[in-house]
């Protein structure tokens, strides 16, 4: 009887539990399949966010990076100092003094927001880490294209002035342009030396077809191209050329020299006609990158009865910009109409 009894015991337990998954834990299943796990995939979200974000090595890395100042994850404090001290020659007086002066800047980082992806209720049932992981990739990537592109805009002078030089093409014409030569980037270091820009820390940025241009008008490169290993691979994307670090972009950036106005071309403007394509160049110490946290948004299905789906996004805060006032210490290299 006993036994009996202990058995009966047992099924009813393990009725209990399974009426306990359908009508609590998981109460909409009898209705619709719940999000399964949903806790951790937020976690491996975030994670695979950050990793696959620091991931993605570019030019922009060269800029210092002061994240570490930003405030609350939304504002960046730095100071800028002031002149340099007066210097006295055979002087018979006392030296007098002077206070140093320092300009603080707050800068608030511009907010990102990726586009939310919406998953409806029958795809979030046993959802794969992979297709987490595409998803979580496309929003990184995503996100980091648009703070390189803005940075690239936000390194590149306005305009030629004191401390920011402009060069412009001599080569050879290609598609009505003039190609960019070693000529070139002679004569861009000339100038930089004439505005005493710091040795150390010049950067030099191209996009894909003056890169190209360089290489095929470089007899040097081109020469250790074609005494490459037969096996179809050329991966040249950082060369160093008379105090320059020339990065090959990996992507477009939008950059663009208007011709009839001698200025930067305003971002998003097509890269025809009267604007031409640029290159920019920045001094390492003069340039700044800062990011703050990312974070992901979530709106549950059970919140979201309108949508009718599991919805989520994701957001930075970035800003990149220069340490230093009016734009010192930069460059824009451009590609000269061939008339």
């Amino acid at each position: 009887m006993k036994q009996a009894i202990k058995i009966v015991c047992v099924f009813a337990i393990i009725f209990a539990s399974v009426l306990s998954m359908v009508s609590g834990n998981y109460g909409l299943m009898s209705v619709a399949a719940a999000p399964v796990v949903l806790d951790t995939q937020k976690i491996v979200f975030l994670t695979q966010l950050k990793e696959d974000y620091k991931a993605i090595d570019t030019w922009l890395n060269e800029a210092e990076d002061l994240s570490s100042f930003v405030i609350d994850g939304q504002t960046l404090r730095f100071p800028e100092a002031g002149a340099d001290p007066a210097v006295y020659k055979n002087r018979t007086t006392d030296i007098d003094s002077v206070e140093p002066t320092e300009t603080i800047n707050d800068v608030s980082l511009d907010v990102y927001d990726s586009q939310n992806y919406k998953l409806r209720n029958i795809n979030l049932h046993a959802l794969p880490f992979d297709k987490v992981q595409y998803y979580t990739k496309k929003s990184a990537n995503s996100i980091v294209k648009q703070e390189i592109e803005d940075a690239a805009h936000a390194f590149t002078p306005t305009e030629a002035g004191a401390k920011k030089v402009f060069v412009s093409s001599t080569g050879a014409a290609r598609d009505g342009l003039k190609m960019l030569t070693l000529d070139d980037i002679i004569l861009l270091a000339r100038k930089c030396d004439a505005e005493e820009f710091p040795d150390e820390g010049r950067n030099l940025v191209l996009p894909s077809d003056m890169w190209w241009d360089l290489v095929n008008n470089n007899t040097i490169l081109k020469g250790q191209l074609e005494r490459a290993p037969l096996n179809g691979i050329i991966k040249p994307t950082i060369v160093d050329y008379y105090g320059f670090k020339i990065h090959k972009s990996t992507q477009k950036l939008g950059l663009g020299f208007d011709t009839s106005t001698n200025k930067k071309a305003t971002q998003g403007v097509a890269i025809t006609g009267a604007v031409v394509p640029c290159g920019f160049g920045f001094l390492k110490e003069s340039v700044f990158k800062a990011g703050g946290q990312f974070f992901m948004f979530r709106k549950p299905l059970s919140q979201n009865t309108d949508g009718r789906a599991e919805e989520f996004g994701f957001q930075h805060r970035f800003k990149a910009d220069f340490q230093r006032g009016a734009q010192k210490y930069s460059a824009m290299i451009h590609l000269a109409k061939n008339v």
